[in-house]
């Protein structure tokens, strides 16, 4: 065996308390002492050499284990010590911001910002508006992705126009990664997605926050709280296509009163679906 090798695998040994052990080890022994098995996360991680034991009442680790946790292990042979470190998931994160910046390019958004509160990391990006809802949703889905497994709780889009922010979009990353891993259809995605139009006294200037449970519909009013959301979302769409269209000087009255149409239908279609 490498001297190295050995030196790190059994000389460099991160200790921890143990528990009583009894003279027979339930996984075998290793030079006379017990092998006991480490986890991380609850998945066992890979032995290549060195294995776990206990002597001496201590529960010794090699430290090349924590290789699989992602952790860096360095021997120095100069010093004879071994230098640990664990990455940190935000720095990391926040390198990828350039190249995000790029790829958003492909979806008419711009700008994304890796920004801190008080509840978090978080994400901001600015989605130049298309004048249609679906294709403004389908680029928010693909700018969900950029966010997937990454260490940042929230995703914030401003859907802008003319340099003027109409509304926001705020959506949890955990959403995402379940929508993308193909656990959560995308309509349901879109349904937990949170709008305020601009004009809104909603307040998503500090996401991550806990949110307030919303209060449950009066006893006879005949709509649960799902179909409210459903007329909440579309709602807030027609509210903010009108915006748009006021603020347009190349409006076009016919197409606009056909878009509307689409979007009463579709509503219409999704409040029968839940059996509005």
């Amino acid at each position: 065996m490498d001297k190295k090798k050995l030196l790190i695998g059994t000389a460099a040994l991160l200790l921890c308390f143990a528990g009583a052990v009894k003279a027979a080890s339930l996984n075998g022994d290793y030079a006379g002492n017990p092998i006991v098995k480490v986890l991380f996360g609850g998945k066992e991680l890979q032995v290549e050499d060195v294995p776990g034991v206990i002597q001496d009442g201590r529960t010794l680790v090699p430290l090349y284990l924590l290789k699989q946790t992602g952790a860096s292990v360095t021997w120095d042979p100069d010093k004879y010590a071994v230098d640990v470190s664990f990455p940190n998931k935000v720095e990391d994160f926040a390198a990828t911001i350039p190249a995000l910046n790029e790829q958003a390019k492909a979806y008419a958004a711009k700008n994304i910002q890796l920004i801190y509160n008080a509840y978090g990391p978080y994400v901001k990006v600015e989605l130049e508006q298309a004048g249609d809802s679906n294709t403004d949703n389908d680029h928010i889905i693909a700018l969900s992705q950029f966010v997937v497994n990454s260490p940042v709780e929230e995703l914030i889009v401003e859907t802008v126009h003319n340099h003027q922010v109409f509304g926001i979009t705020a959506l949890k990353r955990l959403d995402a990664e379940q929508f993308h891993q193909k656990k959560l259809s995308e309509y349901d995605f879109i349904r937990r997605w949170r709008f305020q139009p601009n004009n809104s006294a909603i307040d998503l200037a500090a996401p991550n926050r806990p949110q307030p449970t919303p209060p449950q519909p009066t006893v006879g009013t005949g709509i649960g709280p799902a179909c409210q959301q459903i007329t909440a979302n579309y709602n807030a769409q027609m509210l903010e296509a009108v915006n748009t269209y006021n603020a347009s000087v190349t409006s076009h009255s016919s197409g606009f009163d056909e878009y509307l149409s689409k979007l009463q239908q579709s509503m219409e279609a999704a409040l029968k679906e839940n059996h509005c």
